[in-house]
C-alpha cells in the first residue's frame, strides 16, 4: 500500500510520544514493503520536504494566528486559534494538495491540532480511506486533556468544548475505522457524540496499545534485595500526574522502609514546588531525566499516580518488559490493561491514602513479589513491536480492501463496561 501518515509535530519539531509512536510505526511498515510518506506541520512560513529514515517528510505551514508547541501563546489570541483549529478550510486545501501529489491508497492521520478536522474532509473529496489514531481526547477537547489544573477530570464536556467541536462531531462520519490506545479514551469522547457510527457498528474501532522498543524484552534485573522497598516515577513533572500526593504518601509510611525516585522534567517552578514537599520526607530523590534501562534496575515498583484520565502512557508496559509491576491510580486507561494483583496494582483512588494502601501491602507482602515480576515479563508480550505494526497493518489494509480487522487488537463496543 501507499500509505500517507498526518500529524501535528515531526522531527525536528516534536519528539513526544505520539511522535515517537509514528515514526516507529512509519519505519516498520516501509520495512514490510509499504510505501509511507509523512505530512506534518512546520513553524517556517513556507512549505518544506525532507526525509528521515528514508521516507519522505511533507512540512506544510502552518495557517492560524500562533504556533502553539513553543514559545509564548497570547492569551487574547487562544480564542481564535482554537476557532481556527475546529475547522481551517486553508489547511484543508494544503493537505490536499499535498495527498494530491502522494496519491496515497489510505490515510493514516494521528494528532490533529493545527490541521484541525478538515483533515478528514480533504482526504475524503480525495476519494481516500482515513483510519484515525486517537492518541488524546483532542476531538472533544481543544485544550486535547477533558482536565483543567484546579478543577480536575471534566465530568462532561464543557460548553466551550462543545461549541469548538461543533465540526467535529459533524465530519467525525467521515473516517472508515478508528483506532485507540484505551477502551477508556473512547468511552469519553463517545459520550460528547463523536463518531456516532461506532455506535452502530457502521465505524470500526479497535483499541491498539503502544509498543515497547525492541522485540525481545530486555534482561530481567536480579531479584529484589533486603532493605527498603525502592519506588519510582517516571513522566513529566506536571500538575496532573498526581506527584503530590505521591509524596504525601510516601511521607505517611514507616520510616525507612522505602525510598522514591522521581525521575522527569517539567518547568522548573513546578519542580522547585515538589522538591519543597519533599523536602521533610527522607528517601525522596528527583533524578532528572533517565535512561529506561538504567532506571528500570534501579526500582522494585513503577508508580503513576495520575489524577487525569491519563489515555495510556507508554511507561507502563515498557516498565512490564523489565519485570516491573506497576501501581496505578484507578483513572484514565491503564486499569484496563492490569490484572490487579498478577501484573499490577490498581490502588483505590489516586489521593495519597490510597496510593500509600496500595505501597503498604507490597511492602508488608500481601503479594508475592516474584510472582508480579514473572507475569510482568508475559503480560509485556502484546506489546511487541511485530505485533503492534501487523495490528496497525490489518486495519490499514482492511479499510482499503475490505478485509477484516479481527486479529487487530480489541473491539471497542458501547455495551461492554472495561
Amino acid at each position: 500500500m501507499r500509505i500517507a501518515f498526518v500529524n501535528t509535530l515531526y522531527p525536528p519539531h516534536g519528539s513526544s510520544g505520539a511522535e515517537v509512536t509514528l515514526r516507529f510505526l512509519a519505519r516498520k511498515l516501509s520495512e514490510r514493503g509499504h510505501a509511507c510518506s509523512i505530512i506534518t506541520l512546520t513553524p517556517e512560513p513556507r512549505e518544506d520536504a525532507g526525509e528521515i529514515d528514508d521516507i519522505a517528510v511533507c512540512y506544510l505551514p502552518l495557517a492560524n494566528v500562533y504556533w502553539p508547541h513553543q514559545g509564548h501563546r497570547p492569551a487574547m489570541l487562544r480564542p481564535i486559534f482554537q476557532a481556527l483549529d475546529a475547522f481551517n478550510p486553508v489547511m484543508q486545501r494544503r493537505l490536499a494538495g499535498a495527498l494530491t501529489r502522494l496519491r496515497p491508497d489510505v490515510v493514516n492521520a494521528h494528532n490533529l491540532q493545527g490541521f484541525s478536522v478538515s483533515a478528514w474532509q480533504a482526504a475524503s473529496r480525495l476519494g481516500i480511506p482515513l483510519v484515525q489514531t486517537l492518541h488524546d481526547y483532542y476531538t472533544a477537547c481543544p485544550r486535547s486533556a477533558m482536565w483543567r489544573p484546579g478543577r480536575g477530570n471534566c465530568a462532561r464536556q464543557c460548553s466551550e468544548c462543545r461549541l469548538f467541536s461543533v465540526p467535529r462531531r459533524r465530519l467525525s462520519r467521515l473516517p472508515a475505522a478508528v483506532t485507540c490506545v484505551s477502551h477508556r479514551v473512547f468511552d469519553r469522547i463517545a459520550a460528547t457524540g463523536m463518531f456516532a457510527g461506532a455506535q452502530t457498528g457502521r465505524q470500526p474501532v479497535r483499541i491498539i496499545r503502544g509498543n515497547n522498543p525492541d522485540e525481545e524484552p530486555p534482561a530481567l534485573p536480579p531479584p529484589r534485595r533486603d532493605g527498603p522497598w525502592r519506588f519510582g516515577s517516571v513522566g513529566r513533572l506536571d500538575p496532573a500526574k498526581g506527584l503530590e500526593n505521591l509524596i504525601d504518601a510516601m511521607a505517611g509510611l514507616p520510616p525507612g522502609s522505602a525510598t522514591l525516585a522521581i525521575a522527569g522534567t517539567g518547568p522548573e517552578e513546578y519542580a522547585g514546588t515538589l522538591r519543597a514537599r519533599a523536602g521533610g520526607t527522607p528517601g525522596i530523590e528527583f533524578c532528572g531525566h533517565v535512561a529506561p534501562a538504567s532506571f528500570f534496575h534501579e526500582i522494585d515498583t513503577l508508580v503513576i499516580p495520575s489524577i487525569w484520565e491519563d489515555p495510556f502512557p507508554r511507561v507502563f508496559h515498557e516498565a512490564m518488559a523489565y519485570g516491573v509491576p506497576s501501581i496505578v491510580s484507578p483513572l484514565g486507561g491503564l486499569p484496563e490493561a492490569i490484572d490487579h494483583g498478577r501484573t499490577g496494582i490498581i490502588a483505590a483512588g489516586a489521593d495519597a491514602g490510597s496510593l500509600r494502601a496500595a505501597m503498604r501491602q507490597l511492602i508488608e507482602g500481601v503479594w508475592n513479589y516474584e510472582n508480579l515480576r514473572q507475569a510482568c515479563r508475559e503480560a509485556a508480550r502484546p506489546y511487541r513491536p511485530s505485533r503492534i505494526v501487523s495490528e496497525y497493518e490489518t486495519v490499514l489494509t482492511a479499510v482499503v480492501g475490505g478485509g477484516t480487522m479481527d486479529n487487530a487488537g480489541e473491539a471497542w463496543h458501547p455495551t461492554l463496561s472495561h
